[in-house]
């Protein structure tokens, strides 16, 4: 048992080492105990004894110790995939932001705290009693649209994912919705290893779950209400499930496809590959393809896809509009090259470790001239299958400059995955069996430092504290405003809508001068008050050369830290008034 133990301990310091070079070090705390490591001497140090003892043995001992360790690897996959599983729902639930913010955060979880209600619409009777025009849009938080009815305001994005976190609300309070999306990160991770482990073997499924829960646009879509994640997830649950090719399994497909359909209807095409999975595909030897299975997974997907039909007919009037309104001006021919090169970079930025690893697991398996195991080319088809339905949605679609627009292609990411883990798998396969063990475990320790690194870079972990500007002042808003208010704001109609429950006035979409607006809103025996972050006072003013929007009064509440909210009542103009700094 001794050469085990300094085989493990060689091992474990080597990751420790591999860890400090490239995050610089780490510092865990559970309860009373603490592991910390930021130096590169001491695990060197370590690891060169450990390895000198083990050599003491003998080359003999020395091999088996190290084949141990790979065979404790296979093993132990299933672990290492619920592992991953739960480290991607810790970071999601210690780094969420838990803040109704901008246009979609706030959009989803107001919409399911509407639909908790019981409605799937609000009332403004401010909308109907002014004159200017398209007055319900004024009156219209950002992530809502105008009823079919005068007055009226209706959710303006699917409501797939706020019914979800409706049921959360119900389960766990204010804070489920924030809970929904690494849940279904931890889910989606659990189906990679199952699409994985079911075509190819459980080590496959571990690497491909270790991959999916390092991602970095995975943590930084995940830490935010919104519903890439979720996507993500349903189409990833249903192609496990379709997988198993049963068909109980095919209904369940159908019903998780629904649901993803729900969540991100512009996707539905992808349910095709959903029921060809449970019909058979890719057929492997000579299974057939199974009718029942299909017609199976086809009626689970229905009531989802009647659901869908009745809300965008109840609350859009017709069963083909959307709340996007009229988006085919977003799509264009034009938009396809700028977006090959555009998602080119976002996947070597965001995935570069992924790439690495399977251009280093081909170069393996072609030096060998070993030929590409049937799993691993069943899990290739299903993966171009699903990217080529995503590229084909979202290549035409707007071109957009920011790295998170790499979300758009996250449902590819777990089959992608999985097709990744059969690669590397079987690429570990040619190396010597003592190396096995030690060189997955360093490859895979090397990939989830430079991903978390990258999900720091881009934020995914300091977006919390970044966000707190829109619970703060939301809170503050309620707590502090007469009933009578009315806020007049843009980037924060949405949030401030949420947290205050107040009617929200947007002063981008006014179609008539402030001060006018103003006044109107003082007739109806309201009481205004202005909303407005820092960068947004360039534009207020220019939209409105008056004297109210040059906020030339000290506001009485600011918060926020690289982003500045303030609130000004345009009644404390020309007196002087003391700001509270919210924390």
């Amino acid at each position: 048992m001794l050469p085990r133990a300094l085989a493990w301990i060689a091992t474990l310091a080597g990751l420790v080492l591999i860890v400090v070079l490239v995050t610089g070090g780490f510092r865990i705390e559970l309860g009373p105990v603490r592991l910390s490591a930021h130096g590169l001497v001491q695990p060197l140090v370590l690891m060169a004894v450990a390895a000198a003892a083990l050599a003491w043995h003998g080359a003999a001992r020395a091999r088996d110790a190290l084949t141990g360790i790979a065979d404790a690897v296979t093993r132990g996959a299933p672990a290492a995939a619920v592992l991953s599983a739960a480290a991607v729902a810790g970071v999601g639930m210690v780094f969420g932001t838990y803040a109704a913010s901008s246009a979609d955060p706030s959009a989803y979880v107001s919409h399911s705290a509407l639909i908790d209600r019981g409605q799937l619409s609000i009332d403004e009777p401010l909308a109907r009693a002014v004159e200017w025009h398209e007055a319900t849009w004024t009156f219209t938080p950002l992530g809502y649209r105008p009823g079919q009815t005068p007055g009226t305001i209706v959710p303006g994005y699917p409501l797939g994912l706020p019914l979800v976190m409706a049921a959360a609300r119900r389960l766990a309070g204010e804070v489920g919705p924030f809970l929904v999306g690494p849940v279904l990160a931890a889910l989606a991770v659990l189906a990679t290893y199952a699409l994985a482990a079911r075509f190819a073997t459980p080590r496959a499924g571990a690497i491909a779950a270790v991959l999916l829960a390092s991602s970095p646009i995975v943590h930084f879509q995940m830490v935010q209400p919104m519903s890439d994640v979720p996507a993500m997830a349903w189409w990833a649950l249903a192609m496990a499930c379709a997988s198993r090719r049963t068909l109980a399994s095919a209904i369940g497909a159908g019903v998780l496809a629904a649901a993803a359909v729900l969540t991100r209807p512009n996707l539905a095409p992808l349910a095709a590959v959903v029921i060809a999975i449970a019909a058979g595909w890719p057929r492997t030897g000579e299974s057939p393809v199974d009718l029942r299975r299909l017609i199976a997974c086809v009626a689970g997907i229905a009531p989802g896809a009647l659901l869908l039909v009745w809300l965008q007919r109840q609350l859009y009037g017709s069963p083909l509009q959307s709340g996007y309104g009229d988006i085919s001006e977003f799509f264009a021919l034009s938009n396809i090259w700028p977006n090959v090169g555009d998602y080119s970079r976002r996947i070597l930025v965001g995935e570069g470790p992924a790439l690495a690893l399977a251009v280093a697991a081909l170069a393996t398996l072609a030096a060998g001239r070993h030929r590409m195991a049937e799993s691993t080319r069943v899990l290739g088809r299903l993966a171009a299958a699903t990217a080529a339905v995503l590229f084909v949605i979202y290549l035409p679609y707007g071109v957009f400059p920011d790295w998170s627009s790499f979300r758009f292609l996250m449902p590819a990411l777990p089959v992608a995955f999985a097709a990744l883990g059969a690669v590397s798998s079987t690429a570990i396969d040619r190396l010597s069996a003592p190396a096995r063990g030690p060189v997955l475990l360093a490859v895979l320790t090397l990939l989830v430092c430079v991903n978390v690194t990258q999900a720091a870079r881009q934020s995914a972990y300091s977006l919390r504290d970044y966000e707190a500007r829109y619970r703060t002042m939301g809170r503050h808003l309620a707590a502090s405003l007469p009933a009578d208010a009315v806020i007049i704001t843009a980037q924060e109609s949405g949030s401030a809508h949420y947290y205050a429950g107040r009617p929200v006035l947007r002063w981008d979409l006014l179609a008539v001068d402030l001060e006018t607006a103003i006044a109107r809103v003082r007739t109806l025996g309201r009481h205004p008050v202005l909303v407005v972050e820092d960068w947004e006072k360039p534009a207020l003013r220019e939209r409105f050369p008056g004297p109210t929007a040059g906020l030339d009064w000290a506001p009485r509440a600011e918060a926020g830290q690289t982003t500045r909210v303030g609130v000004w009542d345009p009644a404390d103009r020309g007196t002087n008034v003391v700001t509270e700094q919210l924390p």
